[in-house]
């Protein structure tokens, strides 16, 4: 008897999960906005296109890179959660500030270089500082799958700062929402 209790327990249970799996929606980032908050001209001259499209969002444009970037200059970036889109955002996942090179070494070679040196003369993850240049972006994709399993319903902004000796010289924000497919 205690046998078939226990075969109906996991038939339960794995009926449970397939059901709950299949109920789970599937979600998709949209793009809402770029806002440049702050731009100083004297580190650099930054032009962005939003290009909207049925394929999807893209990112054209220029920066014209005026100074060389090393360790002396740090990066902070904070995600940003509302429930609404009037709702207070607050912070989703802290990320200590870190210096350019820090940055270039590991968040941007594992996740952003491979997929922006398709789109533009992007700068290597290897070389620091970084040199003072003109990057060209033609027509970056925004690719939500590389991040979709970590979608949750809500408003989102992204605010990234570049500082020297915490003055903060660029600053852009980044909104979007998570909506069902």
């Amino acid at each position: 008897m205690r046998f078939y209790l226990l075969c109906l327990c996991i038939i339960a249970i794995e009926y449970a999960v397939v059901t709950r799996a299949e109920e789970e929606p599937s979600y998709k980032f949209v793009f809402d906005q770029i806002i440049p908050v702050k731009e100083d001209e004297e580190v650099a001259k930054i032009k962005l296109e939003v290009i909207r499209s049925e394929d999807g969002v893209k990112f054209s444009g220029k920066a014209e890179q005026l100074v060389d970037l090393d360790n002396e200059w740090t990066l902070n970036i904070l995600l940003k959660i509302a429930e609404d889109a009037n709702g207070e955002y607050n912070w989703l996942m802290p990320v200590p500030a870190l210096r350019v090179c820090d940055f270039m070494k590991f968040y941007y070679r594992l996740y952003i270089y491979e997929l922006l040196a398709k789109y533009a003369n992007a700068p290597s993850p290897f070389d620091c500082p970084v040199v003072k240049n003109t990057y060209i972006l033609k027509e970056y994709p925004l690719v939500s799958k590389n991040f979709k399993r970590f979608l949750q319903p809500g408003y989102y902004q992204l605010e990234v700062s570049l500082l020297h000796e915490n003055d903060e010289k660029i600053k852009y924000i980044v909104e979007g929402h998570v909506e069902e497919e």
